[in-house]
């Protein structure tokens, strides 16, 4: 039957994931700024600025375990040092008054990260990663229609996540009063991994907007951690995903990493030079090419020739 606690009104049941009913004025955050920029590449909250919210039940389903492997202590040294990749954060599923859909609310488990520039770092990568959405989404589009096939094609949408602060909260171990957070349109249960560390299933839509995004960005920046939700008509609705730049400070295990590759005879594979981490982190991340990188980047035919990360020798935007 599970066990319950009570403090101060406050009751959580454990019945295999926990289950928080709050009373309205239990929980109350305060919404600061919005990553939405209506395209096609965004799914908006509908959640506005100055608006205060009264979170009514918290959850943490199994299903949402995912959203922190990035931070796991044998992935983050492969990644680069920056708050994005480092700084690991709780995550709950989330309902609030007077708005019908679920939402996912995430915190930094460390107070010296719950700050609203670490959170500003957050918006912003949904906002870039829901910009490449929407120019991937307008090319399927126009691929689709030039092979003569209906507008009703799979889509990629990136939840776009709002900044907050907690006004008042009965959970200051938590969720403590003025620590910024965020909240992210999603109300499924589970956050599958499609693009992580180049183990999962290979799906050709997630993998082909992996590729275009690096090849529209000129090989400057690239879309990692893809997760998030597999719809009926096979669009995927991506959360918290992160953006890896070209000039990012890698870790020092990466870059002894990429100095060994170098070593066994690969360094001249990568576009980047001897030590390329995002050269070596897209060939990882993309085994293989799906048919629609094929039709956007010709050039790229197989993995194996190594070209660089757009298959072009040096106008991929990658290449020095």
């Amino acid at each position: 039957m599970g066990t319950a606690l009570s403090h101060c009104g406050f009751r959580i049941e454990h019945l295999g994931s926990s289950i928080a009913n709050l009373n309205e004025e239990e929980l109350i955050l305060e919404i600061l700024s919005t990553a939405a920029d209506h395209s096609q590449g965004a799914r908006p909250s509908g959640l506005k600025e100055a608006q205060q919210v009264h979170v009514v039940n918290l959850r943490s389903p199994p299903g949402l375990e995912s959203l922190n492997f990035r931070f796991r202590e044998d992935v983050r040294s492969a990644w680069p040092d920056e708050h994005r990749f480092q700084a690991s954060k709780r995550s709950w599923l989330v309902q609030i008054e007077d708005h019908a859909e679920g939402l996912v609310l995430q915190i930094a488990t460390r107070n010296e990260e719950r700050s609203l520039e670490a959170v500003a770092l957050d918006l912003e990568d949904s906002r870039l990663a829901a910009s490449y959405a929407h120019r991937f989404n307008l090319y399927s589009r126009e691929h689709a229609r030039q092979a003569g096939f209906d507008d009703n094609i799979p889509s990629i949408k990136v939840a776009a996540p709002v900044a907050c602060r907690v006004v008042k909260s009965h959970m200051p171990a938590l969720l403590p009063i003025g620590a910024a957070c965020t909240l992210f349109p999603y109300e499924d249960r589970e956050v599958k991994k499609f693009v992580f560390d180049g183990t999962q299933d290979f799906l050709e839509l997630a993998q082909a907007f992996f590729h275009h995004a690096a090849f529209s960005s000129g090989g400057k920046e690239l879309v990692c951690d893809l997760q998030g939700l597999e719809q009926e008509d096979g669009s995927l609705l991506l959360i918290d995903p992160c953006i890896l730049r070209a000039n990012a400070k890698m870790t020092m295990a990466h870059l002894l990493k990429g100095a060994v590759r170098e070593d066994r005879g690969f360094g001249e594979a990568a576009c980047l030079g001897p030590i390329s981490p995002a050269a070596e982190i897209f060939e990882r991340l993309h085994p293989k090419c799906a048919p629609m990188c094929k039709a956007f980047d010709p050039h790229r035919s197989s993995v194996k020739q190594k070209l660089g990360v757009c298959g072009l020798d040096v106008t991929c935007g990658l290449a020095k």
